[in-house]
């Protein structure tokens, strides 16, 4: 094209170089226009090649700059959930129509609760699969820097998006546990920061490595995952870490003092919040709840919707103390880390942000239930709560592995409760609209403070460099509450308020690839097991551990298993 261009120029100017010269010249001139405009086009189409060339090479290099790894896990499991009697909560009724005897003389209120005993039954699922895939990356931006990531998908198969609501936190979806309990197919983001260090420490920021931190390298046979420990925080966390270097104080080799803030709810615009006060379903009113011929008429139940807000932001400081230990005793090598670590969760709510399916009121005939997906969301900041953890992990030689963790917590609440509940209109010299029932307060105690404990201990002994054996135990007391909403289990076994045993062999039986078989033993002392909240209690004078210690008969609004038992197999593949 560029050619007939030039030529159609040179046709437009010859009239006037005909009276200067002759044909030939300008035939001469012609013949070097197309002789230089050809070596013009040469060397473009020669830039455009390598031009071509620089940009596949740059592409490959930036592809070789990601390294990828991961692994997949597919897992089979047999499961028996049991329950012991127990009180079904099911709301209030007028108590002008009670039957007769069903009230004290003298009863002073307008209502009496409604409660349906259940029966000790058992639940099992004989035959369910999962799989799970972890793609780990690591990017280097430079000598200093670097992206850390991982993406995780969690999949029962055929299961449901989001489970029904079971009394249970990790059935409550939210952003802290999405990628640690079965949901979608979707792979979502686990960890994801920029990490760059310092002469001084190392700075991370992004969605932090808080989960599956020590000592679960010991049952999973590889190298540690995360900075918190298990017992503390196993839940992913968005925030900013900072981690001293403290060997060049004279302190073993890598050890580390780290410094964490992060955010647990945004309560602001554009966060869990739309508003600084807003309006939510919180439950049912069941003022117009009269008896009939046929019994309390639960139809006329009408829906409780309370406003929200303003709310706080939830927030989580931490400080944390690594020292790992390398020595000899006799001709055996030891390798150990001691681990310390503090948390202050600030301004706690509730519930986080989250998805769940028939909250905070089950479904129910008459009743109006909720069974569709629903949005669930914070409605009241409840107080803080101080938490210390403890971890010695210790290698004898290249077979033999032990650990002890230890947690307490401490509660600080500031008076206030979840507004989830059951709710009645008093007359108004009586104090109008009055919650009777609900989600309680943080421990169960919404003005004064309280304490629990855990431990965790556990161990593992390498009989070859194929084949494994491993035991754990761990114990939480009636109050006991960790960060910690799922660990890829059936249920969050380091929350339990009771006691859990777990066995495993894991047979390494070709390059990355290994089986793994288990057993699992729940047994629950008391009701609301990972939850930061719970109702007081229900009578007059009853301490909480009596009124939700599960082999008394509690009155409950949701059922909690009393044990729970588990055998599963998994096919384990790292890449």
């Amino acid at each position: 094209m560029n050619s007939r261009i030039m030529l159609t120029l040179v046709a437009m100017l010859a009239p006037a170089g005909l009276s200067a010269q002759s044909n030939q010249d300008l035939q001469k001139q012609i013949e070097q226009l197309k002789i230089q405009l050809k070596a013009v086009e040469d060397k473009a189409a020669a830039a455009q090649e390598v031009d071509a060339r620089l940009v596949k090479v740059e592409t490959k290099v930036a592809g070789d700059n990601i390294q990828w790894g991961g692994d997949l896990r597919t897992r089979f499991e047999s499961s028996t959930w049991s329950f012991k009697p127990y009180q079904q909560f099911m709301g209030f009724a007028q108590a002008a129509g009670a039957p007769a005897g069903a009230l004290p003389p003298g009863y002073p209120y307008p209502f009496m609760a409604l409660t349906q005993n259940v029966p000790a039954q058992d639940w099992t699922n004989s035959v369910q699969w999962s799989t799970r895939l972890r793609l780990r990356m690591g990017i280097t931006i430079n000598e200093h820097a670097k992206i850390m990531g991982r993406l995780t998908m969690y999949k029962v198969h055929g299961g449901a998006d989001v489970p029904t609501f079971n009394g249970s936190p990790n059935t409550v979806a939210n952003s802290f546990n999405d990628a640690k309990v079965p949901g979608t197919d979707v792979l979502r983001v686990e960890r994801a920061s920029l990490v760059y260090d310092f002469p001084v420490g190392v700075l991370s920021i992004g969605r932090q490595n808080t989960s599956d931190g020590p000592p679960f390298e010991v049952r999973e046979g590889g190298e540690r995952q995360a900075t918190p420990q298990a017992l503390a925080v196993n839940a992913l966390v968005d925030g900013i870490g900072f981690k001293f270097h403290l060997d060049k104080l004279g302190l073993p080799e890598n050890t580390l003092l780290g410094l964490c803030y992060g955010v647990g709810y945004e309560s602001g615009f554009g966060g869990g919040g739309s508003v600084k006060s807003g309006a939510a379903p919180v439950g049912f009113n069941f003022t117009n709840v009269n008896w009939t011929a046929q019994g309390p008429n639960a139809a006329a139940a009408t829906l409780q919707v309370n406003s929200i807000g303003p709310l706080k932001d939830s927030t989580v400081l931490g400080a944390m103390y690594d020292m790992p230990l390398l020595f000899q005793v006799g001709e055996s090598v030891h390798s150990a880390n001691f681990y310390l670590g503090f948390n202050r969760f600030g301004n706690m709510t509730d519930i986080p942000f989250g998805s769940t399916n028939n909250f905070p009121v089950p479904a129910m005939p008459g009743m109006g239930g909720m069974p569709s997906i629903q949005y669930v969301t914070a409605t009241n900041n409840l107080g803080d709560m101080d938490q210390w953890t403890a971890t010695w992990k210790h290698k004898i030689g290249d077979a033999f592995t032990y650990f002890a963790s230890y947690g307490r917590i401490k509660s600080k609440p500031n008076g206030k409760m979840s507004q989830y509940g059951a709710y009645w209109t008093m007359p108004p010299a009586m104090g109008g609209t009055q919650q009777l029932a609900g989600f309680g307060g943080l421990l169960g105690d919404a003005k004064n403070s309280q304490t629990a404990s855990a431990y965790y201990v556990g161990m593992r002994w390498d009989a070859t460099d194929k084949l494994g054996f491993g035991a754990e135990f761990n114990h939480g007391s009636p109050r006991w509450f960790t960060y910690s909403p799922a660990t890829g289990e059936a249920t969050e076994k380091l929350g339990t308020r009771g006691d859990v045993w777990e066995g495993y062999v894991h047979w390494q039986f070709a390059k990355n690839a290994a089986f793994r078989l288990g057993y699992l033993d729940y047994k629950y002392s008391h009701a609301f097991s990972g939850w930061h909240i719970s109702p007081g209690a229900s009578m007059p004078g009853q301490s909480w551990e009596d009124a939700y210690d599960l082999a008394k008969n509690p009155m409950l609004q949701y059922g909690f298993p009393a044990a729970v038992k588990s055998t599963y197999a998994s096919l384990e593949v790292k890449f």
